[in-house]
C-alpha cells in the first residue's frame, strides 16, 4: 500500500514538472520571438532614419544659388541627432515619453515635450502598443 501511494505521488510530481517545463519553454520562445520582432523594427526605423538624413543632405546640396557668382544664402546645417544606439535607453526623456505615450499623447506632443526625433517617438509608441497588446493577450489566455 505504501509503495503504490508513493508511486502515484511520484508520477504526479513528474507530470507537474514536465508541464512546468513546457510552460517555461513556451514563455521563453514567446519572449525570444517578441525580442526578434522588436529588433527588426528597430533596424527598420534606423534604416528609415538614415535614408531621411541622406535625403535632407541631398536637398541641401541641391539648394545652390541661381548664379554661381552669388553667395549661397543657406543656413548652417542643423546638428545631426545622436544616433539611437548611443543614447541611454534609461534616460529621463525616454521614460517621460513612454509614460506620456501610455497616457495617449500624440507624436508631436512627445517630440516637443521630450526633445526626441520622429523615429524615436514612433518606436516608443509602437513598443508601448506592443506591450499593451501582449498584456491583453496574456489576460485573454489566463481568463
Amino acid at each position: 500500500m505504501l509503495n503504490s501511494g508513493f508511486a502515484v505521488i511520484a508520477i504526479a510530481a513528474l507530470l507537474a514538472g514536465a508541464a512546468l517545463q513546457i510552460v517555461l519553454a513556451l514563455a521563453g520562445y514567446r519572449a525570444r520571438r517578441q525580442e526578434r520582432n522588436q529588433a527588426g523594427v528597430i533596424r527598420d526605423l534606423q534604416k528609415e532614419l538614415l535614408g531621411l538624413q541622406q535625403e535632407v543632405q541631398a536637398l541641401r546640396r541641391q539648394s545652390v544659388p541661381a548664379s554661381r557668382h552669388e553667395p549661397a544664402a543657406m543656413l548652417p546645417p542643423a546638428p545631426m541627432p545622436v544616433p539611437l544606439a548611443r543614447r541611454d535607453p534609461a534616460s529621463p526623456a525616454y521614460e517621460m515619453a513612454s509614460k506620456l505615450a501610455r497616457k495617449g499623447a500624440s507624436s508631436e506632443e512627445l517630440m516637443d515635450t521630450c526633445g526626441l526625433s520622429r523615429g524615436e517617438v514612433d518606436l516608443i509608441t509602437m513598443l508601448n502598443r506592443m506591450g499593451q497588446d501582449a498584456k491583453n493577450q496574456d489576460r485573454a489566455v489566463s481568463a
